[in-house]
């Protein structure tokens, strides 16, 4: 559906929020946290809360494996749906926009696997899932980037979204 054109990569590798070391504490008190990426949906399911979305593909860094205890606490975050789909680096399928969508008009736990890569699922959250959601995705190296959806994040992304090549 899209694809991610050359030179972006660069753009999108700048936070969209705000960096912490770990997730912040006060989405605690929050009605709805999407997490995108295997260790930022661990650490915010074991030292915050349990997200109502959740994104990941098995992977860190695009190429290593989770390891098998990893592995089986991923299994374990928002088991009540899950949603397999494929996705290709440096790109958003119909499938994943699709599955995405779904989670945010049901507003059931939810746990989307990649078969692939979700490096651009973060673009497809803030378009699609409602204003006030928490979304919270890996920086590598650095911590976890957080940002709360609204009409200006919302803006940003579709921003993002027009200038990608529709496939």
């Amino acid at each position: 559906m899209y694809r991610m054109p050359s030179g972006m990569a660069d753009e999108l590798s700048h936070p969209m929020g705000t960096l912490y070391p770990i997730p912040p504490q006060s989405l605690r008190r929050s009605r709805c946290v999407a997490t995108i990426g295997d260790r930022t949906t661990l650490a915010v399911a074991q030292h915050v809360c349990q997200p109502h979305l959740a994104i990941v593909d098995f992977k860190t860094r695009r190429h290593t494996p989770v390891s098998t205890s990893e592995r089986v606490a991923l299994e374990s975050i928002c088991a009540q749906r899950v949603l397999c789909v494929n996705n290709p680096a440096g790109g958003i399928t119909r499938e994943l926009w699709d599955a995405v969508a779904s989670t945010a008009e049901q507003r059931t736990r939810t746990r989307i696997e990649v078969n692939g890569e979700e490096d651009l699922a973060t673009l497809a959250v803030l378009a699609l899932c409602p204003d006030g959601t928490e979304v919270l995705y890996g920086q590598p190296g650095q911590g976890v980037v957080h940002l709360t959806l609204d009409q200006a994040s919302r803006r940003r992304a579709q921003g993002c979204l027009d200038r990608m090549q529709e496939t």
